[in-house]
């Protein structure tokens, strides 16, 4: 590929991707590769204090992780939660790690695949090739949107300086120059207890998973936590402290839940749900939301030797119409493992 499409494609996806200084993409030749997940190390952090935690201490904490390391569970890169959990079920921690991936696995996440569900990957400025599960359809959609126009951009415009300098387009400069990777590429739907378990591996055959907030989420967690930057791969999630929701439970009782969203927005409206009188008295949204992290919140809810049963009411909450665009993106072949697309 030209080295101007190179520059080219690199700093526009690097703008693209939204995460400030922590997204990291660039663009090169379209190639393949077989992922052996068998060949991988396990950079795990996983929060071994045996200090009684509330609840409320417990999400206070973990959103200092925002702005530190990671934190992983334990669990086989080639299995989801719920494989993981069936084959080896130790139930140390106040949430099993049945009942965690029953939680997980209701949220959908969203993968940039090809036609065959063969996941695209993106080497970053960290020199890290990398692929993404979006917590929201729209910023998939964004992210492959920019990607496509940006791509046939930087192609055009190589082509026109090609031609401006040698008077012509050789067959060998079209070939040199290559083809649009972006547009074989779909969206497929992943369910978060599977991107939880790769992600949370760290390297797997040279590459990584990253499970990513969307922009607009990104800025309501600085917003709220006053911080300047997200590292690559944390996930805010916003709640209210002692706020709950009825839930269905198992045989269809209700029971009452302490939800965590993955978009501030969706917090708001159903507070303004329950706090009707006090919208109409001037409080149209709540001055008291806290921001915490997925995965360490994940950690310390299946932690061997917690005590806090508040630990057991928490519950994810998916973005608004995740799950109704998800079952749209059934239609095609589903999320594939065991090869990659890397673009570079």
């Amino acid at each position: 590929m030209h080295i101007f499409t190179i520059y080219i494609l690199f700093c526009i996806i690097l703008l693209a991707r939204g995460f400030s200084s922590s997204g990291k993409h660039t663009v090169y030749q379209k190639t393949s590769s077989s992922l052996i997940l068998m060949h991988h190390t396990n950079d795990s952090d996983i929060i071994e204090e045996a200090t009684v935690f509330t609840r409320r201490q417990v999400l206070s904490r973990t959103a200092a992780s925002l702005l530190v390391g990671g934190v992983s569970i334990a669990s086989s890169p080639q299995q989801s939660l719920a494989a993981a959990s069936a084959n080896n079920e130790v139930d140390k921690g106040m949430v099993s790690q049945s009942k965690l991936a029953s939680l997980l696995k209701r949220i959908p996440t969203f993968a940039i695949v090809d036609a065959n569900g063969v996941p695209y990957f993106v080497v970053g400025e960290d020199a890290k090739l990398t692929s993404y599960f979006f917590t929201s359809y729209n910023e998939a959609k964004r992210i492959l949107d920019v990607a496509v126009k940006s791509s046939d951009k930087a192609i055009a415009t190589t082509k026109k300086e090609i031609k401006a300098k040698n008077g012509k387009l050789t067959k060998e400069d079209e070939e040199e120059i290559g083809i649009n990777p972006w547009k074989a590429a779909r969206i497929t739907s992943v369910p978060l207890d599977l991107a939880v378990t790769l992600s949370s591996k760290g390297k797997l055959a040279g590459a990584y998973f990253r499970v990513a907030p969307s922009e607009i989420d990104i800025e309501d967690a600085l917003s709220t936590d006053g911080s300047d930057d997200l590292p690559e791969g944390r996930v805010p999630l916003f709640y209210i402290e002692d706020m709950t929701i009825s839930n269905g439970g198992a045989g269809g009782v209700t029971e009452e839940v302490s939800p965590l969203y993955f978009q501030k927005e969706q917090l708001i409206s159903e507070w303004q749900s329950q706090n009707k009188s006090k919208s109409k008295d001037g409080a149209s949204s709540p001055d008291n939301i806290k921001l915490t992290e997925l995965f360490a919140t994940i950690t310390e809810m299946v932690r061997p030797g917690g005590t806090d049963k508040d630990l057991k009411t928490l519950q994810f909450i998916a973005p608004k119409d995740s799950i109704a665009k998800a079952e749209k993106c059934k239609k095609g072949e589903p999320f594939r493992l065991g090869e990659r697309i890397v673009v570079l």
